[in-house]
């Protein structure tokens, strides 16, 4: 994506990640948006799990991050999409929010937030690290 895209916002960061899904959502898939040090985006948002049999994806930390190095990130943001359009986060959301953060941390990349995404493109999206905070 080159260094001219840059992410100050969490709408802007939604934005990239709902270009990256297909139009009908009918699983879920979790993406990585690995950006430097300035909150200049590296690369376009990086499919890191896409659902199993029942249409749900695992938020594998380990991987989320091995992406994210790959590209050279210093920042990230993560998002996921929600196909039924339901934002409330689940505690498994708020989990993995809480263990990205903390890994995060010992890694030295900065978490900037996890987007959970509603579907279709007007389905609005919510920011965890404005809705849950983080210590």
């Amino acid at each position: 994506m080159g260094d001219s895209v840059s992410i100050e916002t969490a709408a802007q960061a939604a934005a990239l990640f709902k270009a990256a899904l297909p139009k009908e959502q009918k699983e879920e898939r979790v993406f990585v948006l690995p950006l430097d040090g300035n909150g200049r985006v590296l690369a376009k948002p990086i499919l890191v799990s896409a659902g199993d049999r029942d249409g749900t994806a695992t938020i594998d930390a380990g991987a989320i991050f091995r992406e994210a190095l790959k590209a050279g990130a210093e920042e990230i943001v993560v998002a996921h999409n929600h196909p039924s359009g339901d934002l409330t986060p689940s505690p498994a959301d708020i989990a993995a929010t809480a263990e990205l953060d903390d890994l995060a941390r010992r890694l030295g990349v900065v978490f900037l937030d996890h987007l959970l995404l509603g579907a279709g493109e007007d389905g609005g999206f919510l920011s965890l690290a404005e809705t849950v905070g983080r210590e």
